[in-house]
């Protein structure tokens, strides 16, 4: 499930498309996380992240092409870094399973 931060807003067909395509990326690369959204009205725009420590945001463009942030970076250098049009190639949201076998 995907839950908004910071209350409830309603969401357009269109924000909902975004979410759910970030959301898909996400299950790609980490398949249990607890995922939550924010809106980007400005940007018509969303970000998905996984809010725990290491666990990123994936912020989504109208045309559905994505920028994927770490953790270790600051939401707004992240935002500025979109803003510029900078993005993640879609086939790199691939599952990756631990090196020692998940042991």
């Amino acid at each position: 499930m995907t839950e908004e931060s910071g209350g409830e807003r309603a969401v357009t067909p269109e924000q909902q498309r975004l979410i759910d395509w970030g959301t898909e990326l996400f299950r790609r690369i980490a398949p249990d996380a607890e995922l939550g959204f924010d809106l980007l009205p400005d940007d018509e725009a969303v970000v998905v992240y996984h809010a725990v420590r290491g666990g990123g945001s994936i912020y989504v463009a109208p045309d559905e092409s994505v920028l994927f942030a770490a953790s270790a970076a600051p939401p707004h250098e992240a935002l500025e870094v979109f803003r510029s049009g900078r993005r993640t190639p879609i086939e790199q949201f691939v599952h990756r399973p631990a090196a020692d076998g998940g042991r």
